[in-house]
């Protein structure tokens, strides 16, 4: 295969990735609708949506409601989630600009997928394949909180990945909020940018979940840095920033996450406080002044950091700020 050969192959990619529906006129005859009794039209009746041409069941009407239990029938999961895999960023872009025939809905989505990663997680792979999965385990001094979070995390993977995209809805909000494209985003849009991302990070774990099996910390380091591509892939598609504008931006918006993760993880779990301070007699009442402590100041950064980056995107948005408030007038 040539080098143009290539090109064209890249070309039809990029075109599949900005256009990759066709809706076509099935007929122009008119319809009679057999739920509520309009005449119409198209494919659908304008009136109760019903989907022209339905007629008696049949055997194709049982093998789509059997599928339609695990959303492979109309909009297809399985579809959906390729579509997140190769063309994140337009397929979220489309389903936000109000496109939401594009796409299985995001949510059940995510709740699908858990549920199947759950199963291969706590059935398959320790019962049937007899893989089991150890626990995570350190021997640096006071780290029982991220060793305890550690553990939760891996079992508990989905709500984790919900728990870490929810997160950044209002970092991104207000970051990415005066951008080229999607300019004032809404919050509500923010939460199904977040789930498609957190189905996504579902997705990455489940196409490499055998290797939990062999090191979860490798696992969890590839994750994290596959997942930063596509974060980033989505975020310049979204939002309609170059690589630099994106890059600083997200890093603005993945550090505060973590370290408003990392402040609930201490104020959740545990600090071992004692081993800390090499033995020290330490009472109840102090641990939990500690633990309060190191929760409160790694709020504290989070805040101070997230202010950095808001300072920093005022100042080089006044033109931007400048246009959408002549739009509004």
């Amino acid at each position: 295969m040539n080098s143009e050969q290539l090109k064209e192959k890249y070309y039809r990619f990029r075109q599949w990735q900005e256009q990759p529906f066709e809706f076509k006129l099935k007929s122009n005859e008119v319809q009679h609708c057999s739920n509520c009794g309009s005449e119409f039209t198209g494919n659908f009746c304008p009136i109760c949506s019903q989907k022209a041409g339905m007629g008696r069941i049949g055997w194709r009407s049982v093998h789509q409601g059997i599928m339609d239990i695990w959303g492979l029938g109309t909009r297809s999961l399985i579809y959906s989630v390729w579509q997140l895999l190769l063309r994140p960023g337009h397929i979220i872009g489309d389903y936000i600009d109000g496109k939401r025939q594009v796409s299985f809905p995001p949510v059940k989505m995510l709740f699908i997928i858990a549920v199947v990663y759950s199963m291969v997680y706590y059935w398959l792979l320790p019962n049937v394949l007899g893989i089991s999965i150890a626990e995570i385990e350190y021997d640096v001094a006071g780290v029982r909180a991220f060793e305890d979070f550690m553990n939760w995390s891996k079992n508990n993977y989905s709500w984790f990945s919900l728990f870490m995209a929810l997160l950044a809805v209002l970092p991104t909000w207000c970051l990415f909020r005066y951008s080229p494209r999607h300019t004032a985003h809404t919050l509500p849009e923010g939460f199904f940018i977040q789930v498609f991302l957190a189905v996504i990070m579902v997705v990455l774990g489940f196409l490499i979940i055998p290797l939990a099996a062999v090191d979860y910390i490798v696992y969890s380091y590839i994750i994290l840095l596959v997942y930063g591509v596509y974060y980033i892939i989505v975020y310049m598609y979204l939002f309609g920033y170059g690589l630099w504008g994106t890059l600083w931006r997200c890093g603005f918006v993945y550090i505060t996450v973590l370290l408003l993760a990392g402040a609930g993880m201490l104020f959740a779990f545990d600090i071992d406080v004692k081993t800390l301070f090499q033995g020290a007699d330490i009472s109840e009442t102090q641990k939990t002044y500690f633990r309060y402590g190191y929760s409160a100041a790694c709020l504290l950064w989070a805040v101070m950091f997230f202010l950095i980056g808001l300072v920093i995107n005022y100042l080089v948005t006044r033109k931007a700020r400048k246009k959408l408030k002549l739009q509004k007038q």
